[in-house]
């Protein structure tokens, strides 16, 4: 039964994920993780759009926004087009991390493919697009670019 496919494997992804995230520089959490994702894929959000995205409360988005605020891995700034709203957005450190759990999450993975037959990956590779996009989840090669010292509290007044 496909569900029962899908769960397997989202256990076995599931695992992945934590043990890349916890080979990050600095110790993020799961939802961390996943702010840090939302940003780099969609560019700054306030945090009633982040909240939105992860499904939590505002007041739980905010405060996984502080605390990355406070490892210098997202910035703060008001908002271009309404100056009440304030943005919350990635860093250059914020993208380092997630490149280097990224980088560790692709060792890991290609381990995995390694196993696999040429024909298999290709079977294998189709069927996680089609997921993918049902899913609009956004590859990393997708992501939002940030300029190199875009965020950093370095370059801010």
């Amino acid at each position: 039964m496909l569900v029962e496919e899908l769960l397997t494997t989202s256990r076995a992804l599931v695992g992945i994920a934590i043990r890349s995230i916890a080979a990050a520089p600095v110790e993020i959490t799961v939802a961390q993780h996943r702010l840090l994702v939302l940003l780099a894929a969609h560019g700054p959000q306030s945090v009633g759009e982040i909240a939105e995205h992860l499904g939590v409360n505002p007041s739980n988005a905010s405060r996984h926004g502080d605390r990355l605020q406070r490892l210098e891995l997202v910035g703060r700034s008001r908002s271009a087009e309404d100056g009440r709203v304030v943005q919350i957005e990635l860093t250059a450190a914020g993208r380092r991390l997630l490149d280097a759990v990224a980088q560790r999450r692709r060792e890991e993975l290609t381990d995995l493919a390694a196993r696999l037959s040429a024909g298999d990956v290709e079977a294998v590779r189709a069927s996680l697009r089609l997921l993918n996009l049902t899913m609009h989840e956004v590859s990393d090669d997708e992501w939002a670019q940030v300029p190199p010292g875009a965020g950093d509290a370095s370059t801010r007044g």
